[in-house]
């Protein structure tokens, strides 16, 4: 489908552009009547919108052009004007509807009420698979998906479908309910939802059965919704649109919330924990070690004569030295331990299940690995202080990260590049 869109503003332009292009419109700009009229003899356009006042012509006048060989398309003209006796003329002008500017969206309304129903009014893309035993009922809901901008790959039995599955990414998975060989679409529904990687691909049940039933068992089987057969066009434009469009704000809440949450835990240079998270969660993994007197040990690490490199290279500089050792030092933990960045170039780590001795082996692993990473061809090296859980009496975070920050000082004043340990 085709719109004209008359109007000398840039402005104007720009708005109606980002208010049609959820439509299947493809846009003509024009900046005034003559260029109007020239591009109404080279293309059939299905909407025209024009602004009040153009450089040649009012649009009043244009619209009066335009009926006198066309009488069906839809004309809105767009305008600031509230003289009641200048939007009547353009009315009797032919114009379809009158669109105040400080109340555009009603261009969208009259559009709905105008143009007849169709899948133009969806943006839609991706690919759907249709599980249907009827050659003639996959075909002819190919060409409606088609329409929609649906990619669709047709299976004629359940196995068929999972192979398809297996290869494929679908942005909606439809199903009919009656199928060959014993086969039903609500056993194809119940397998989909038992796998994880399908929980949140939208379902659409087709049926041709006046069961009650049948349908109550599709949806408490994991069907998002249903719809009888013969299909009105429509009907299956708007529920597919309903079903896709509800999944992607799903997804798009997800996506946000994962974000939301990796700034209130991750530190944003380094991507590693930040002091907050670290604080909260050593809480826990103390209380839980005093609890069942399990080891649990921290390091205090510190960059060695980081100011100087800052000084002397420059801040920039200083923050690629900082992701390098946050990604060196990561690279040499597993999962069960838990590293942060606690503030400038201080960085401490959690071991959980892990004595004296073992931390400090640790510690000096981290050490040397340090020392030959060379950040940005700077000769770097760090100091560490280990502390440990005491198993004489209960011990929380604060205790222990003070003693392995009082080791670490030790091991600032002792020459720096080195560990020290210090007992409870």
């Amino acid at each position: 489908m085709q719109a004209l869109i008359v109007e000398p503003s840039p402005t104007y332009q720009r708005i109606l552009s980002r208010m049609l292009e959820s439509y299947d419109f493809q846009l003509t700009f024009v900046d005034s009547a003559t260029a109007g009229f020239r591009a109404l003899t080279q293309h059939q356009f299905q909407m025209i919108c024009v602004a009040m006042y153009l450089p040649d012509l009012t649009g009043i006048d244009f619209c009066q052009h335009v009926r006198q060989r066309n009488s069906e398309v839809p004309i809105f003209i767009v305008t600031s004007e509230t003289d009641p006796e200048l939007l009547s003329s353009a009315l009797t002008a032919g114009a379809s509807d009158i669109i105040r500017k400080d109340d555009l969206p009603r261009l969208e309304e009259s559009l709905h009420a105008l143009i007849p129903l169709g899948p133009f009014r969806y943006n839609i893309s991706g690919k759907a698979l249709y599980l249907e035993d009827s050659l003639t009922v996959a075909k002819a809901t190919d060409a409606k998906l088609k329409r929609l901008g649906l990619q669709m790959d047709h299976a004629f039995s359940i196995q068929q479908a999972l192979q398809l599955l297996d290869n494929n990414k679908y942005e909606l998975i439809m199903t009919d309910i009656v199928l060959q060989d014993n086969e039903t679409g609500i056993d194809f529904i119940q397998r989909l939802r038992a796998d994880n990687r399908f929980a949140q691909t939208p379902i659409l049940a087709v049926t041709s059965l006046e069961s009650v039933h049948r349908r109550i068992q599709a949806l408490q089987s994991g069907a998002n919704d249903y719809i009888s057969k013969p299909v009105l066009d429509e009907e299956l434009f708007a529920r597919i649109n309903n079903l896709i469009s509800a999944t992607r704000l799903i997804e798009q809440l997800t996506r946000e919330r994962q974000r939301l949450l990796e700034l209130a835990t991750k530190d944003h240079l380094t991507g590693l924990y930040n002091r907050h998270f670290l604080t909260e969660l050593a809480k826990r993994r103390f209380a839980e070690a005093n609890r069942q007197q399990q080891a649990l040990a921290v390091l205090v690490l510190d960059i060695d004569h980081f100011k100087q490199i800052n000084d002397q290279f420059g801040h920039q500089t200083g923050d690629k030295v900082l992701k390098r050792v946050a990604t060196a030092l990561q690279a040499q933990c597993t999962t069960e331990q838990y590293l942060a960045r606690f503030g400038g170039e201080e960085f401490v780590l959690l071991l959980p299940d892990c004595n004296l001795s073992t931390a400090h082996d640790k510690a000096q692993q981290l050490c040397q690995a340090l020392q030959q990473l060379q950040p940005e061809g700077i000769n770097t090296s760090v100091s560490i202080g280990v502390a440990c859980l005491s198993t004489a009496r209960e011990e929380y975070f604060d205790e222990v990260f003070a003693r392995a920050d009082k080791a670490l000082y030790q091991a600032k004043q002792q020459g720096r590049n080195q560990v020290i340990a210090l007992a409870p």
